[in-house]
């Protein structure tokens, strides 16, 4: 597969040219929204760079927004999408959020650790025990406290977070791994993130920090053999072309974790912003809805397009969780009050 990438040196003029994607394919089906007589506007089109292609939740969760605030809370906004990484890599796109280049990008939870901490605890292994734990820790005080301290620290408004597929499967294109043992010698590409590559060794595998657009290409030549994504953006970007074989390890529950810029959403008027965080709400619920129901949903389209997804047994699975948990040993700058937070969480149904 061949991904086009748009350099992020592309003129912010010509961008808020660019019309953004149609709306209705991704949002047909969900609930329709009562209409106010009286609307706001805030007529600067905000430029939303997203790694998710279109129709994702991810990508949902960000184009309902301006739907929801007009129909809902009489507010005209305009967001301009550009999904699958057109503005840049995902990496260069979390920079560009940052210094205003665009207003708006997501990007998994690992991935943000290279510019502030405070999140790293959600992506220890084994820490999210399922989708209903994960809802209540959006939801938690935990998640609104830690927001406020990232936002100290890099210059975003943390939005509502949404699931980005479930839970990861680690795949590969040599063999199938019932166990940790099999991986012994495998390169798999990577995040940044010193936790997942600190995952992967405990696994017996080689992490390649690789960026996501540049992923296929780099299994096709052998670059690395296999990684470690949940089933949407597996299927989503064909990857499945060049890969085999899966186990669900059931490890990392992956979060979408969505930002805008501090000075965009500082420059709406208060009567503006509340709305805004509202609509943003609503529209994470109902993508985290459909997150939920495409989890198996893309496992069986997986199968059917010729992959092997292997489940553990017990005595396997032990061992897999065994090279998990001794990333909680080595996890450096992580607050033991978030872990017991998250401790807390896990009994709370």
């Amino acid at each position: 597969m061949t991904t086009k990438k748009t350099s992020v040196a592309v003129d912010r003029r010509t961008v808020l040219k660019t019309s953004a994607a149609a709306a209705a394919g991704a949002i047909v089906g969900f609930p329709a929204l009562t209409r106010s007589a009286q609307a706001k506007k805030y007529l600067k089109p905000i430029v939303a760079g997203l790694n998710a292609k279109e129709g994702d939740p991810s990508d949902i969760s960000i184009r309902m927004i301006p739907q929801i605030l007009k129909e809902k809370y009489d507010v005209e906004l305009e967001i301009q999408i550009h999904p699958s990484s057109t503005l840049g890599t995902d990496l260069s796109q979390l920079d560009a959020v940052q210094t205003g280049f665009i207003d708006i990008t997501s990007n998994t939870t690992s991935q943000f650790t290279a510019y502030s901490p405070e999140f790293s605890y959600v992506d220890l292994p084994y820490i999210i025990r399922d989708w209903d734990m994960a809802l209540r820790f959006f939801k938690s005080d935990l998640w609104a406290r830690t927001s406020v301290k990232f936002e100290k620290n890099v210059p975003v408004k943390v939005l509502p977070p949404v699931g980005a597929g479930g839970y990861r499967l680690l795949w590969n294109n040599k063999r199938p791994l019932p166990e940790p043992s099999a991986a012994k010698g495998l390169k798999f590409r990577s995040s940044n993130s010193e936790l997942e590559t600190a995952l992967v060794r405990n696994w017996g595998g080689n992490p390649t920090p690789i960026s996501w657009v540049e992923t296929y290409t780099a299994l096709q030549q052998g670059v690395v053999d296999g990684f470690h994504v949940q089933p949407i953006w597996t299927f989503l970007f064909k990857m499945h072309e060049v890969l085999k074989y899966a186990t669900e390890v059931n490890a990392l529950y992956a979060i979408q974790f969505q930002v805008m810029n501090a000075n965009t959403f500082n420059s709406m008027p208060e009567d503006i912003q509340k709305p805004f965080l509202l609509a943003a709400q609503e529209a994470a619920d109902i993508a985290n809805e459909k997150d939920r129901g495409l989890e198996d949903f893309y496992k069986g389209e997986l199968r059917k397009a010729g992959m092997e997804i292997y489940t553990p047994s017990a005595s396997e699975k032990a061992k897999w969780v065994a090279g998990g948990e001794k990333v909680w040993d080595t996890a450096k700058g992580i607050d033991k009050s978030d872990l017991d937070s998250m401790k807390a969480l896990q009994g709370s149904a």
